[in-house]
């Protein structure tokens, strides 16, 4: 549970607004550089550590919220406001 606590705390200092994985990525590593670790432990978190990144990246990117399953159904349903329904 630590490291999952060291990866979100990395994603909430991170730019808010990246969408590119590889910016994202480069982001992670301004990160760790600026929070003080040495090279050697940026190499180990970007390059060995292989759930360090995912962990990251699914901090700073939640997933989605699913829409409403009603919704979906009145969307697909040709017969919902058609003109000819009485």
């Amino acid at each position: 549970m630590k490291f999952r606590d060291h990866a979100e705390k990395v994603a909430s200092q991170m730019k808010k607004g990246l969408s590119n994985e590889n910016s994202q990525i480069c982001e992670i590593g301004r990160v760790l550089r600026d929070s003080g670790l040495s090279n050697i432990e940026v190499n180990y978190h970007m390059n060995v550590d292989e759930d360090f990144i995912p962990d990251v990246l699914q901090s700073y990117n939640p997933p989605k919220k699913r829409i409403n399953s009603i919704q979906l159904i009145n969307n697909l349903n040709p017969w919902i406001n058609h003109p000819k329904k009485t």
